[in-house]
């Protein structure tokens, strides 16, 4: 590869998840690439004391690939993603979370998607694999925890409705995006207006969409994440339900039509959501119970359109002691 742009660079950014982190990189150095790609992987560290260093460098040891490790503490989301775009020296990148691991035909898929549709992005399933062992109480299949838009191989993900609503919340983990087509004039890819409080990623993927950008579902580009006890605790659901709403609000009112009307659509739609849901969290005693959630997520729902203008930030993820 000696001086030559890959084809594809496959990008992570972690923070303090070492063992993640190395779990991720042997998928990534375990796929099959029957398509031949020529492939770097990047990994940006977030966490001050660098524990990502020495996974990366026992791991590119013994790569076929080249490894960069870039060490970025800025406490900003945007930033950060945008700094492992700007690191992509490939046509293609895609992205992998340091709690995820891909099946071995990933980057086949991923990269199959696009040259099978001439697409300028696609996004794949994401499973979930359980620290506890099993599904929450109050979520026995689990389906909180896993991405499945439930459509055909290679369909079009339409990403927004007529009037600009979006329709899913898509995130960078299991992506891959053609370089040139989707970031003509290398400007910046999140908006670093979004980085402090999350959502910088479904804003992009939104504002892509509206720029005339093709996504397309990859269903056979398969990761799975391991998800931690703390991400399944009820108090951290409930939160992460309001904020994940907050950006919701924030996207459909940016590119709205009319977002004066937007702003008044949510705002009476949220009274209602939080007035229900408080209401039959309290009737149902909802509140006293771990295996039912239905009411307290509605009333988060109500809240977070409610408050979008006070975002929750970043979410405390302190592992539980075990």
């Amino acid at each position: 590869m000696s001086g030559a742009s890959p084809d594809l660079t496959l990008a992570i950014l972690t923070y303090d998840r070492p063992e993640g982190l190395a779990a991720t990189l042997r998928s990534c150095l375990g796929q099959r690439n029957r398509l031949g790609l020529s492939i770097e992987i990047v990994v940006v560290d977030n966490h001050p004391s660098g524990s990502g260093r020495p996974v990366v460098e026992a791991t590119a040891a013994g790569s076929p690939w080249p490894f960069r490790y870039v060490q970025d503490l800025t406490r900003n989301m945007a930033t950060l993603r945008n700094r492992g775009f700007s690191e992509a020296r490939g046509r293609w990148l895609a992205v992998i979370d340091d709690d995820e691991t891909a099946a071995d035909d990933w980057t086949d898929a991923l990269v199959g998607a696009l040259q099978a549709t001439g697409a300028d992005i696609a996004v794949g399933p994401r499973f979930a694999l359980f620290e506890a062992g099993a599904p929450p109480p109050y979520d026995p299949e689990g389906r909180q925890f896993v991405r499945d838009l439930n459509l055909p191989d290679l369909a079009e993900i339409e990403l927004t409705t007529a009037s600009g609503r979006p329709r899913y919340g898509l995130g960078t983990g299991n992506s891959i995006f053609d370089m040139e087509r989707c970031f003509p004039e290398g400007e910046g890819v999140t908006r670093e207006a979004f980085g402090d409080a999350g959502g910088e990623d479904a804003e992009l993927f939104v504002r892509l969409h509206r720029q005339g950008r093709r996504i397309v579902w990859a269903a056979r580009a398969k990761v799975t994440e391991t998800v931690s006890r703390n991400r399944t605790e009820i108090p951290y659901r409930l939160i992460r339900t309001r904020r994940e709403t907050q950006h919701y609000v924030s996207i459909y009112v940016d590119g709205a039509r009319w977002p004066r009307l937007a702003r008044a659509e949510l705002f009476l739609k949220g009274l209602m959501q939080a007035a229900v849901g408080g209401l039959l969290t309290l009737v149902t005693l909802e509140g006293r119970s771990d295996s039912r959630l239905r009411w307290r997520l509605l009333l988060e729902h109500g809240l977070g359109k409610l408050s979008w203008r006070r975002p929750v930030g970043y979410i405390d993820e302190t592992p539980t002691p075990v």
